[in-house]
């Protein structure tokens, strides 16, 4: 009769569950040995690399958009080496002209940067805005002739002049962020 503690056959004549340690590394090299074959054979790259476009891809005939994406965009404006740029923090809730301030309470909000000009004065806001409007590149479209969702979700950054101060006050944050300062004389002359 074996001692209690022995390494030896159980009752039913198996093996004690800590018996054979050889046996569970062969096991571990084998899984890892299956894993390095199955990541070399994948033909998937991960992270998937950044491809850039020269141009916008053409969208597809069904997303319309209602409103005219960023109709008062204006192009970026040229800074003066001696310039300081003041940074603004802009941001309220997303529909808040239709809805008030009820997405806000969800934190669901819609964030712009506000940029001014201390030697000229000008300000300009650049926003984040979809294509086809908010509710469009949100939520899929399920289309019979598709198998899958389809989203209408391009977007671009909108650039103009001016910051809407008591549409941002009175409804958000104007907050100032940062600034940029003029660009030192080291660096302009080379």
């Amino acid at each position: 009769m074996a001692q209690a503690g022995s390494a030896g056959r159980g009752a039913a004549g198996q093996k004690p569950a800590g018996a054979a340690p050889g046996c569970a590394l062969w096991r571990w090299a084998l899984g890892l040995l299956w894993l390095a074959l199955a990541a070399r054979s994948s033909r998937r790259q991960w992270p998937v690399p950044y491809k850039r476009f020269s141009f916008r891809p053409e969208p597809d005939p069904y997303c319309q958009a209602k409103y005219t994406f960023c109709p008062t965009g204006s192009p970026i404006p040229i800074m003066k080496d001696d310039d300081v740029i003041e940074v603004f923090r802009l941001q309220a809730p997303v529909w808040e002209f239709k809805y008030g301030n009820l997405l806000g309470h969800l934190k669901i909000m819609h964030d712009a940067i506000g940029f001014k000009s201390t030697l000229t004065g000008q300000n300009y806001t650049m926003e984040w805005y979809e294509l086809f409007q908010l509710g469009n590149c949100t939520f899929p479209h399920l289309r019979p002739e598709m198998n899958a969702p389809f989203w209408c979700n391009q977007g671009a950054a909108c650039f103009f002049e001016g910051i809407d101060d008591i549409h941002w006050k009175e409804n958000g944050t104007l907050v100032q962020v940062a600034t940029i300062p003029e660009i030192p004389c080291a660096l302009k002359n080379g």
